[in-house]
């Protein structure tokens, strides 16, 4: 399942990472394109999180014991370094979608400014 997402991660940041051009019709395509990279990040992130809460749940009931050894911060911060994989990814899929958010609105700027120009031609 990881693996999956580190792909899906991988391919959102290879999109982002590319220049955004500034002729008209790939400008659209891509704004088209980022509303589905920033849906696609937000259910990502979700599912990340739903991970991060699910292996803080199983290590917290298997490591137990710990917490008599441990102040409870420092249990805290041994049992979330558990899913410290889990949460880069989901950090990263957060990034993402912010990313995308404004690029799109990068994209309407560029779009406004061409209309305005074409209108005062």
């Amino acid at each position: 399942m990881i693996e999956k997402l580190n792909d899906h991660y991988k391919r959102m940041i290879a999109f982002l990472e590319k220049p955004m051009g500034a002729e008209f019709e790939p400008l659209v395509d891509r704004l088209d394109k980022l509303g589905v990279l920033i849906a696609k990040a937000g259910e990502y992130s979700v599912e990340c999180q739903y991970k991060i809460d699910e292996v803080v749940d199983i290590e917290c009931q298997v490591n137990l014991e710990l917490l008599d050894k441990y102040s409870a911060s420092t249990f805290n911060m041994m049992i979330k370094a558990k899913a410290k994989d889990w949460t880069r990814l989901k950090t990263g899929f957060d990034k993402c979608y912010s990313s995308g958010v404004h690029q799109m609105e990068a994209i309407r700027t560029i779009i406004s400014f061409e209309k305005a120009k074409m209108s005062i031609l």
